[in-house]
């Protein structure tokens, strides 16, 4: 089996790679980092350099395969729309281009479940749930390309579309990192005291998932997926158990919502000003992505794509700890 992957030079990119290539799957490895594609090619993983913006490189990038896993885009929740547009739309529609020159027919698509926000809590999501219409530019631009790739079955195209919950893990340089920071100061800042509840995934269960999908059975393709750990956590007990096994203090400071959100606005307004900083460290959306619970069902990857997630919350962090050491 041949695959190619979008996006392996970045943090779940390079852990498919790294984890499809040790099960003996053949990769081509594609990305915009050539010091992390030199890494990937020490091991042994074939690397091209392409940027999914540019539709020739994607394209002799490519070659026949068995699949494509696209993982490429640009995520976050500030930014111009036209980019996330230009990245996670015309991005996926260059992919699809160079799959379709090379005669590709089956995609597995990286998605997110932040397009499910809405800015109350929600609880048990399942995938049929409908999706507020109001989105942020990364979510929209995501829902675009999930669209788009759908659309495809229609040609012979099979798509599978998963969305995995807060990734952590090896080569994570987002979100464990941010906790371990924000832990250096006097005081722990917690919106709503941590008592939202939501999900985690660690990325090896990710890779799991990903290669149950390779093997999935025809009537599971054409579908969207929800991805965790299935133990859903609260933002308190997952920050302090992090800190716990890093052996950081951990001195929590109840933040509620409403002040939170004067604050990230302020900080949204002074990034617009020339002299500000260009990304707010803290926005509106951010602070209702932490403040509000968002649990999500994994029972149809369970029951179509044989997806039982083997490493818990707390193991997962262990195994992020022994990789930093």
């Amino acid at each position: 089996m041949k695959i190619i992957i979008t996006g392996a030079t970045g943090f779940i990119g390079r852990n498919l790679a790294e984890d499809l290539y040790g099960n003996g799957i053949e990769i081509i490895a594609t990305g915009r980092s050539p010091e992390i594609g030199n890494e990937l090619k020490k091991e042994g993983i074939h690397f091209m350099e392409a940027d999914i913006r540019n539709p020739s490189q994607v394209a002799a990038a490519f070659c026949p395969a068995d699949a494509v896993i696209h993982c490429a885009g640009k995520t976050g929740d500030w930014g111009r729309f036209n980019d996330f547009f230009e990245t996670n739309v015309t991005g996926t529609q260059n992919v699809i281009l160079a799959c379709k020159t090379h005669n590709i027919q089956n995609i597995i698509f990286i998605s997110s479940p932040s397009v499910y926000f809405t800015g109350k809590d929600r609880f048990n999501i399942l995938e049929s749930d409908p999706v507020p219409e109001k989105q942020f530019a990364y979510g929209k631009t995501k829902l675009l390309a999930e669209a788009t790739l759908l659309n495809l079955a229609h040609e012979g195209f099979k798509s599978i579309i998963l969305r995995p919950r807060a990734v952590y893990g090896r080569y994570d340089n987002t979100i464990v990192p941010r906790i371990l920071k924000m832990s250096e100061k006097k005081n722990f800042p917690l919106i709503n005291n941590g008592k939202a509840m939501v999900d985690i995934t660690y990325v090896g269960n990710l890779a799991a998932a990903v290669r149950n999908c390779l093997f999935a059975p025809e009537g599971a393709w054409n579908e969207v997926y929800n991805i965790s750990n299935n133990d859903p956590i609260s933002v308190r007990e997952w920050f302090g158990l992090i800190l716990k096994i890093f052996n950081r203090p951990f001195k929590p400071k109840n933040i509620p919502e409403s002040v939170a959100k004067v604050i990230a606005g302020m900080m949204e307004m002074l990034s617009l000003l020339p002299f500000g900083n260009k990304t707010p460290s803290m926005t509106r959306f951010s602070v209702g992505y932490i403040a509000r619970s968002m649990t999500m069902s994994i029972e149809k990857a369970a029951l179509r794509l044989n997806y039982f997630p083997a490493t818990g919350n707390y193991q997962g962090f262990e195994n992020y700890k022994t990789w930093l050491e």
